[in-house]
């Protein structure tokens, strides 16, 4: 098992696993293409950096 903290979001693609906490606590967590379909605050964040 590998644990990777980053903000770049892109890097997340290929996990098995995504969990996305906000103050210290879990809030999503799920595979790159479920966050992001979901719509929640990790959607938002790729949205956010793809306008960058």
């Amino acid at each position: 098992m590998t644990i990777v903290v980053t903000h770049q979001l892109e890097n997340t693609r290929l996990a098995d696993r995504i969990i996305v906490m906000r103050n210290g606590r879990i809030i999503e967590q799920g595979g790159y293409d479920e966050l992001v379909h979901a719509g929640g605050l990790f959607a938002e964040l790729v949205a956010l950096a793809k306008d960058r």
